[in-house]
């Protein structure tokens, strides 16, 4: 479909709703195999090279902004989901001033090669018009079998579709409030999508399409052929599945189970209700919120949490006073305070956030991992340079639904650097459910949580080497925070589920039919409030656990000043441990661990 935004909407923030609102609408249209926007750059003038008789520059008349790309699962796909596409017609009016749209036939479009998010950087899109006497076979030809396989050959090419157009209708995508006026002088009839490493690249790869017979043919079966710089790509359906964190309650996404051998027997403690050594004296801190999924400390000692409505609170715990000083819109899990009293948001729905306590003003640090958007932001730490590592627990499900990310057994968190500059890299992807994180005391490494490992690694960021500091740990880790004297909290949200574990070998039915039941009839862990901490190297320091009823599902934690803050995101309200001399004792490894 090609688009046009409305003139009478600035184009950055058009482009914006486009890739926000409307992307989360379109994206969950049923039959989707892949959807991505293709944002077109501001000036284009044409990047094919040039050809005799065939009308490369493109006129100012023929700007187009933008061009949504949509891959049906089936051929009766386009079919479906009728009272959803009606909504997506009448969301178009919001942006869109004018829109053409263009299908093919099953068979009609190649995928030479599909493309890597990761490693395509530059892209162009190539419209085609065919020229008046060329029928529509030997056009589809030239296109297939002449223009695909000659840019296929380049070696710089990391991605080639190329598609033909069924005959325009405009009956096909009538939308009320927006144009569909087409000239047959400005049809197209045809599209290439190219894509490389870098923009450098790309125009070597269209001047290779230059060569005398390819140029010869392209003469004979084309009138124009209109490259099209693409600015940037957003994929927000891949492999049928949307990317994009939902911002309201949707369906659950459809499950995938793999089989998984690599689940050790948990150990004797993982049975156990409370731990060896006595609870430490603790109290609820109520909260005005419910659900803090995490909390921290701030330089004044004042306690900060994120609640289920989206507010970030702050809280001096003895004088049970509390103020909201943000609102992310979200659902903010994972913070982290920077040296300079900001605060970083983990949240669920946006992405990684920067928070201004004074002014309350937040800002989008990250949203998008390869013009792919961050699903399940979970938790972060930075060192003193402004470097922020945080994970995604999954890019396959939302916070909302990652219970699915636990049957299926699919490891798909990440664990991700943002450098000082901006710049956004995957470290270690492939994880399982990827959570809570935290710098060494001196920043040589780091140490992060894998919820479905169950385990405890460390990253020497020197090297690079990951090592496994605890393992087959008795509950699932979440949240990790560094505490005094060098240990690290980690939170158990609950102890080891063997029925859960099970799962991983079971057939994909008998956990697709488990999937299909309500949240609260799928397998869970009893209810415990249960902490440990360990060593930089994963020897364990403290454990306390305690079957309460006023208090369960720890998720995260902070020491400040003696006392262990607890936030859990059952609760309206903050559990506090007095230490004392709780984390005095000998060292010692949990059972079934390997340090």
């Amino acid at each position: 479909m090609l688009l046009w935004v409305r003139d009478d909407l600035d184009r950055e923030q058009a482009r914006a709703y486009w890739a926000g609102p409307h992307a989360q609408l379109v994206a969950r249209s049923p039959g989707f195999r892949e959807y991505r926007q293709h944002h077109f750059a501001a000036a284009s003038p044409g990047l094919w090279p040039a050809t005799d008789r065939v009308e490369t520059d493109i006129p100012d008349e023929r700007r187009i902004d933008g061009m949504p790309e949509v891959t049906f699962q089936r051929p009766w796909s386009p079919l479906v989901g009728g009272k959803h596409n009606r909504r997506v017609h009448e969301d178009e009016r919001n942006v869109f001033g004018r829109t053409i749209a263009h299908l093919t036939a099953p068979g009609g479009g190649r995928w030479f090669r599909s493309g890597d998010h990761r490693a395509v950087r530059a892209r162009v899109v190539v419209l085609l018009r065919r020229r008046t006497g060329t029928t529509r076979a030997a056009f589809a030809s030239f296109v297939h079998d002449v223009l695909g396989p000659a840019l296929n050959r380049a070696p710089g090419t990391l991605e080639l579709r190329t598609q033909v157009f069924m005959p325009w209708a405009q009956a096909l995508w009538d939308t009320p409030g927006v144009a569909h006026d087409y000239p047959v002088e400005h049809q197209f009839h045809g599209m290439v999508v190219l894509g490389a490493a870098d923009r450098e690249t790309l125009l070597e790869v269209l001047a290779s399409s230059g060569s005398d017979a390819v140029a010869d043919s392209l003469r004979r079966h084309c009138v124009a052929a209109h490259a099209y710089e693409v600015a940037r790509t957003y994929t927000y359906t891949y492999d049928g599945r949307p990317t994009l964190p939902q911002q309201q309650r949707e369906p659950k996404p459809r499950l995938d189970p793999v089989r998984r051998s690599d689940i050790p027997t948990p150990p004797a403690r993982a049975a156990e209700t409370t731990s060896p050594t006595p609870f430490p004296p603790a109290r609820l801190v109520p909260l005005s919120g419910n659900g803090a999924e995490d909390v921290v400390i701030d330089a004044e000692g004042r306690v900060l949490c994120g609640v289920e409505d989206g507010r970030i609170l702050r809280l001096d715990v003895d004088r049970r006073l509390e103020e909201t000083i943000a609102d992310t819109g979200g659902r903010p899990l994972g913070l982290e305070v920077l040296p300079d009293g900001r605060i970083v948001v983990c949240d669920a729905h946006r992405g990684l956030l920067r928070l201004d306590p004074a002014t309350g003003a937040v800002e989008t640090l990250v949203d998008m991992v390869d013009d792919v958007p961050l699903r399940f932001c979970s938790n972060a730490t930075a060192a003193a340079d402004g470097t922020i590592w945080f994970t995604e627990s999954s890019s396959r499900y939302d916070f909302e639904h990652y219970l699915g990310a636990l049957l299926e057994h699919r490891p798909s968190g990440r664990l991700l650097r943002r450098d000082p500059d901006g710049r956004v890299e995957v470290v270690l992807d492939a994880l399982h459910f990827a959570n809570g994180v935290a710098l060494t005391s001196d920043g040589s490494a780091l140490l992060f949580a894998e919820t479905n490992g169950p385990r405890l690694s460390r990253l020497d960021l020197g090297t690079g080497a990951v090592t496994v500091i605890a393992d087959n740990l008795p509950g699932y880790p979440d949240n990790i925070s560094r505490g005094a004297d060098g240990r690290f909290w980690v939170a158990f949200p609950t102890s080891r589920n063997p029925g859960l574990e099970k799962l991983a070998t079971s057939p994909a039915w008998v956990r697709k039919l488990l999937w299909s039941l309500p949240d609260a009839l799928l397998p869970d862990g009893p209810s415990t409030t249960w902490l440990m901490a360990f060593d930089e190297q994963g020897r364990l320091e403290a454990d306390l656990q305690d079957d309460r009823a006023d208090f369960h599902t720890a998720t995260g934690a902070a020491e400040h000043d003696g006392r262990l803050h607890v936030a859990s995101p059952q609760h309206r309200a903050l559990l506090v441990l007095d230490l004392g001399d709780v984390a005095a004792g000998p060292r010692r490894t949990p059972a079934g661990s390997t340090p």
